[in-house]
């Protein structure tokens, strides 16, 4: 537990200084739980220190949550206590306006349950209130999600070692492409995530894809699930970049006529739910930069021919599937974002 000392001042997660932005638990206004990547809560204060509550509700041993101050951007190690926790940010600060974005750095390793920060007594804090260009959603896998890159001198070559210290959302081709847009972003991504149960690498005891959870608020196998009410965010963009894990278990499988046919109508299922939800917006189908059978490029492809609707569009990076065997770094992230920058922006933004 922790100890707010005396002259600190306590302000809770539903006050009205704090701006949100993705697809985040509210049920309890006072504890909203951030749960997919890049989720934020942002507000400016002035003072000289800052310190967040957040109880880490985990689901692995390495748990790691993002905050930028003026600019400056630190990890944070969350405990495993299963309690509130308060982690100072930063201390001798100048008294001055100070801005404060605090993010999930990871995606269903954790959920973070944000109860308020800690300010100096005679702080004054407000409410950015950013305003956005557009409005984008992403649903993909870990390289949406962010995964390892923060590995920087490992552009091209297999993932380090490493327990998710990597991982950063931050750093995402999503993120990188909203923050080039003015865009507020919902990013439904989760590493190891396949389109169909029992393919992919998602929850390895309990294989679940991404048609189980692109309708879900709380979508971990491990907890328990909460539905999305899709009415409260209508992006202008959809972005789907699913079929990278989609060979595991069987890599030949999608060269088979019946199975290609099977994936391709479960894809354009979920599609086809997501156009009736979003009748206005545009959507792009991608695969990324990592390494992959280009049949799965071939199968998209046809997808977008099939749905023959002129928002569905198949979008191929100019090094797509060949810049790396492990996860895009930031470097390699930041390509894909600025190619897809110059998509949108002469094709549909």
């Amino acid at each position: 537990m922790y100890d707010i000392e005396n002259g600190k001042r306590f302000i809770e997660a539903d006050s009205n200084c704090f701006q949100y932005m993705g697809r985040i638990d509210f049920d309890d206004p006072k504890r909203p739980v951030l749960i997919f990547p890049a989720s934020t809560v942002e507000t400016v204060f002035t003072g000289t220190s800052v310190g967040m509550i957040i109880k880490n509700i985990d689901m692995q041993e390495h748990c790691y949550f993002g905050a930028i101050i003026d600019g400056v951007q630190q990890a944070v190690t969350l405990k495993n206590s299963g309690e509130d926790e308060l982690y100072i940010l930063a201390e001798g600060l100048e008294d001055k306006e100070h801005t404060l974005v605090l993010f999930k750095r990871m995606a269903a390793a954790y959920y973070a349950e944000f109860a308020g920060i800690v300010v100096d007594g005679g702080a004054v804090l407000r409410n950015p209130e950013r305003k956005y260009d557009y409005k984008l959603e992403v649903y993909g896998d870990s390289v949406s999600a962010g995964e390892v890159t923060e590995a920087i001198f490992y552009e091209g070559q297999c993932d380090p070692p490493h327990h998710s210290q990597y991982d950063n959302s931050h750093f995402g081709y999503p993120a990188i492409l909203s923050r080039k847009l003015n865009a507020e972003l919902h990013n439904i991504a989760q590493g190891g995530i396949a389109l169909l149960d029992g393919t992919g690498y998602f929850c390895s005891d309990n294989l679940t894809g991404m048609l189980s959870c692109y309708d879900k608020l709380e979508y971990s196998p491990y907890k328990p699930t909460k539905q999305w009410d899709f009415t409260k965010y209508t992006p202008d963009c959809v972005i789907i970049a699913i079929g990278q894990n989609d060979s595991a278990p069987d890599p030949e499988a999608i060269k088979r006529p019946d199975y290609r046919r099977m994936w391709k109508d479960k894809y354009i299922e979920m599609l086809s739910d997501l156009m009736e939800k979003y009748p206005k917006a545009e959507f792009v189908l991608i695969l990324t930069a990592l390494r992959h059978d280009k049949t799965w490029d071939a199968a998209i492809d046809e997808i977008a021919t099939e749905v023959n609707s002129p928002r569905v569009r198949h979008f191929l990076f100019t090094r797509n599937g060949d810049v790396t065997n492990g996860h895009p770094r930031a470097t390699e992230q930041t390509e894909m974002a600025e190619e897809l920058y110059v998509y949108l922006k002469s094709n549909i933004l």
